[in-house]
């Protein structure tokens, strides 16, 4: 894979992340579940138009920040959540779905790291790496007084 789709690859999965947290905090009870969600939608926005900013850098055609298209399986995706949270996924569910989310998207980024970038692209993918991790690490922490995650 280039460089070029390498970075489309990863546009898309920020926008299909953007969407499953905009719909995560519309499916949560808890207001600071809310907060959080939306924080994190903002957030993959921002990573979305950041590498799409990359992308032009490299010589790619970017498109208009904000308005990246998600991917298919991602709408797919979007849509499961949605069925599953009308049968009662509930907050803790719902906090689930974005843990094996964020999971996959470092995986992700950790493919697309091993590929040889510019030392600025580089740099953006691997803070916005840690960003990915840092919200696993609080959806963990959202889930602790549950016991578990229910798999």
């Amino acid at each position: 894979m280039t460089n070029l789709e390498t970075l489309d690859n990863l546009i898309k999965i920020c926008v299909d992340s953007a969407e499953r947290y905009r719909r995560a905090a519309a499916d949560v009870s808890k207001e600071n579940l809310v907060q959080f969600f939306k924080r994190q939608e903002a957030m993959r926005r921002r990573h979305a138009d950041e590498l799409n900013l990359e992308r032009k850098r490299l010589g790619g055609d970017g498109e208009k920040p904000g308005k990246e298209s998600g991917s298919v399986s991602g709408f797919i995706d979007r849509a499961e959540m949605d069925l599953n949270v009308v049968m009662s996924m509930g907050d803790t569910g719902v906090v689930e779905w974005c843990l094996e989310d964020a999971k996959e998207v470092i995986s992700e980024y950790q493919k697309a790291l091993q590929q040889d970038f510019p030392a600025t692209t580089r740099a953006t993918l691997e803070r916005q790496l840690s960003e990915n991790q840092a919200t696993l690490t609080a959806l963990e922490k959202i889930l602790k007084p549950y016991g578990h995650p229910r798999s």
